[in-house]
């Protein structure tokens, strides 16, 4: 029986432990998962694709497939593991509110004295930073998870109608993409959700939303 293993990486500033309501719905779907933890508060996304790859190489290697579930900054990080890596057992990757366009509050950010210095990952957040497409050609499915739950102060002061909070629907969305949908929470509780679980389930089984 081939094995298929879902890895799952979470975004800015925060630990595996922000992936744990995904992590415990898939188990309990029967997939086998992985979830990392990443220096994503002070390393760069070089940084934390190094220790990404010293945590999940064992199962690149040995399993027949590989998909990532990845929240906000992870899918960056995702997008330049595989890249990097050339890895050729990927299966299906699942991008929830990725910040593939960068974020307006990172380039606010990064105009605060020694902001971006002490949080390296912010500068790989800069709207205008090209994100690594792999084309139609690829040989794995991409889902891409966008939130419209624009409720919190500083998403109200600084950011538009159409976006989670933190990340403009439009900087989610890429051209390699194979599904797209929006669904109506916030950046920091997309990933906290039957709804969102729900469809991760159905594009890792399917391909699809």
């Amino acid at each position: 029986m081939k094995r298929e293993v879902t890895v799952l990486i979470h975004g800015f500033n925060k630990s595996k432990s922000d992936m744990l309501y995904i992590e415990a719905g898939l188990k309990s779907a029967g997939f086998e998962v992985l979830s990392v933890s990443l220096p994503t508060t002070f390393c760069s996304l070089e940084q934390c694709c190094n220790s990404l790859f010293l945590q999940i190489k064992e199962i690149v290697d040995s399993a027949d497939m590989v998909n990532y579930v990845a929240h906000s900054m992870g899918g960056l990080i995702t997008r330049y593991f595989i890249d990097s890596m050339g890895q050729t057992n990927v299966g299906k990757c699942v991008f929830i509110a990725t910040p593939h366009g960068g974020s307006k509050l990172a380039s606010i950010a990064s105009f605060i004295p020694l902001y971006s210095t002490i949080f390296k990952p912010i500068k790989d957040l800069i709207p205008g930073l090209s994100y690594r497409d792999f084309g139609s050609d690829k040989n794995f499915k991409i889902g891409v998870i966008a939130g419209c739950q624009n409720d919190g102060i500083i998403g109200r002061l600084f950011m538009s109608r159409q976006s989670d909070g933190r990340v403009e629907i439009s900087a989610v969305k890429t051209n390699d993409m194979d599904d797209f949908v929006i669904v109506p929470y916030g950046h920091s509780d997309i990933h906290h959700n039957s709804k969102t679980l729900l469809l991760v389930k159905n594009f890792l089984s399917t391909g699809a939303f």
